[in-house]
């Protein structure tokens, strides 16, 4: 990490010279080891009513969701519940109607075949269908298009971590969020991590804004928010941080977990520098994960040998959190 102090002045520096070119909205973290090197909150947690986002700002996360989702699975498969060469059908009726090769592993590695539910036309009408209608959302994904024979090769879609969802609360005889809690959340003492119904209440969570010709509005919704059923969630650096240390403290996965969490299991279509894990995307000396939504992008980036993690949480979905870490990383490893 070279000089501490430098390092940090030097981070410090180029986020705050970033806010200046490109303003920022949200919360930034860098944690070694056990200690925030550098934390700092920019902007509002809700710009309508002026009230400034701080480092205990709850943000939606998106598809940071999907790194819990894959550890709730992975534990489940420790404890020998479910298998990762089981069919979904097995544990929930709804999933009858998928492609019978479709399994646990195909969901997790992103290699099932099922399309992207975000990629639905005019997802926001189907929704107020679904709704409408008071079918659960996992009949609709059961409904989902198969591009590809499962196995063929790697394509991002939330789908199938949605359908995984729905298996951890059949699995657990509970409610998504309460059994992530029960895995997951309390024994880390995560008391600010939930699932996001932004219709709640919820005291200190941050609303979400866009930017257009330099001014700011509201952001509209996810568009599942008003779908009943698994939700992503919604988190604090804090929670996070406690999540980082106990991921690189071997209190998460099991070994054999691990192995499997972080193996690759294709090339990301997008970028062939990085292959894609259960739920993480993985590059030579790293492992990342971010989300975005209308109003919200999140990004946690890991490097396992130098114990060393950056969680950016904004609310503002222009961000260009990967150009900003760009800027950071040479000076996080100067």
């Amino acid at each position: 990490m070279g000089n501490r102090l430098s390092s940090f002045e030097q981070v410090r520096r180029a986020v705050e010279e970033f806010d200046r070119r490109t303003p920022l909205n949200g919360v930034i973290r860098v944690v070694h080891r056990d200690e925030v090197t550098f934390e700092q909150a920019f902007g509002w947690a809700s710009a309508q009513l002026q009230v400034p986002n701080t480092v205990e700002t709850k943000f939606h996360i998106a598809s940071i969701t999907k790194m819990f989702i894959a550890a709730a699975v992975m534990r489940l498969i420790d404890e020998g519940l479910v298998k990762l060469d089981d069919s979904p059908a097995r544990y929930h009726a709804d999933f009858q109607a998928l492609d019978a090769g479709v399994t646990i592993h195909h969901l997790l590695s992103n290699t099932s075949g099922l399309a992207d539910i975000y990629a639905v036309p005019d997802l926001r009408l189907v929704v107020e269908q679904i709704v409408r209608d008071g079918r659960p959302l996992s009949a609709y994904l059961s409904s989902m298009n198969q591009a590809f024979v499962p196995g063929e090769r790697w394509s991002y879609s939330s789908t199938n971590f949605l359908i995984l969802s729905y298996v951890i609360e059949v699995v657990c005889g509970q409610p998504f969020e309460a059994a992530l809690r029960d895995l997951l959340f309390e024994p880390l003492g995560m008391r600010d991590t939930g699932e996001d119904d932004p219709f709640k209440v919820n005291p200190g969570r941050a609303y979400g804004h866009v930017r257009q010709n330099g001014i700011v509005y509201n952001a509209e919704n996810d568009k599942l928010a008003r779908v009943t059923g698994p939700r992503e969630l919604f988190s604090t650096v804090t929670d996070l941080t406690l999540w980082s240390h106990a991921l690189l403290n071997g209190q998460i996965l099991s070994p054999d977990a691990e192995r499997l969490t972080f193996r690759s299991y294709g090339t990301v279509d997008f970028d062939p520098n990085l292959g894609y894990g259960y739920g993480w995307f993985l590059g030579r000396n790293f492992r990342l994960i971010g989300g975005g939504t209308p109003g919200f992008r999140s990004e946690f980036w890991q490097f396992p040998d130098k114990q060393l993690t950056v969680i950016m949480l904004w609310n503002e979905q222009s961000i260009d959190s990967h150009k900003l870490f760009r800027t950071l990383r040479p000076l996080l490893f100067a």
